[in-house]
């Protein structure tokens, strides 16, 4: 059977949800410790690191079993490359760069089956849990439990913006807060009043079209502060980062605790 996909419902009721990133970490025991923090989705990357099909269809497998959401992002808007991710049972797509209302239409049509799109047909092991379910029950789950992200990551994308998000089809939109920044020419300056104008723009507009706006970033306030302002999908840092702050606390405190002890 296709399992729910949480998030989804999660979103779809105004709630928030929580994740990080895997990006250097391509193993399923980053997936065990995500699914016990608590975290409601896992967002793999196949956009910057050198993650394959196979390693993503593993991480993919066990965050189904876990019950943690696996989310995959593609490195471009291309047909194959989404197919092949969602035909290893990933509940989750996310696009990078889409600027035009056309990309989003071809990008939809991906996810749907014909007529209404041109997915390709294969019920595989990776969708179903090795269960066998009858095409037509099979093609409206898979439709109704996938989980579309597109980011907004191009100047060209925020003047589309409503066209764009007027599309039936699309989940959340997910500020690519790091490109967007280098293409509006203020390059890492996410507190910029021209960026916060960008930001605010992605929120009310989501809001207007009934879906969901995200977030990917590093610093914890700064994540804190849009989901304050009404951001409800927040991908928190990444796994290597995590285990990296968790090791310079660990050291800090290790470190204190020797001296304090040390004979005067």
């Amino acid at each position: 059977m296709i399992n729910e996909n949480k998030v989804k419902s999660a979103l779809k009721l105004g709630e928030t949800v929580i994740g990080s990133e895997a990006s250097r970490f391509g193993t399923t025991d980053l997936v065990h410790i995500f699914a016990q923090a608590g975290f409601d989705f896992i967002f793999i990357d196949m956009e910057h690191t050198t993650f394959n099909i196979e390693t993503v269809a593993q991480m993919v497998q066990v965050s189904r079993l876990l019950n943690i959401t696996p989310i995959v992002r593609v490195p471009d808007a291309k047909y194959h490359l989404v197919a092949r991710v969602m035909d290893v049972g990933t509940q989750g797509i996310m696009i990078p760069r889409v600027n035009t209302p056309k990309q989003v239409e071809e990008i939809v049509s991906w996810l749907r089956y014909p007529p209404d799109g041109i997915r390709g047909y294969a019920q595989t092991s990776h969708q179903t849990n090795y269960k066998s379910l009858p095409a037509k029950d099979f093609i409206t789950a898979m439709e109704q439990e996938t989980l579309l992200l597109i980011q907004i990551e191009r100047k060209v994308a925020l003047d589309h913006l409503d066209e764009m998000l007027a599309i039936p089809g699309i989940d959340v939109a997910v500020l690519g807060i790091m490109d967007l920044s280098v293409d509006l020419g203020i390059p890492g300056q996410i507190d910029h009043p021209l960026m916060t104008k960008s930001i605010e723009k992605i929120i009310s507009v989501s809001q207007r079209h009934g879906i969901s706006s995200g977030i990917i970033a590093g610093d914890l306030e700064f994540v804190s502060n849009w989901n304050k302002k009404g951001m409800n999908f927040l991908s928190y840092t990444t796994g290597e980062r995590l285990l990296l702050a968790a090791a310079s606390k660990s050291v800090q405190q290790l470190r204190i605790s020797i001296k304090d002890s040390a004979p005067s």
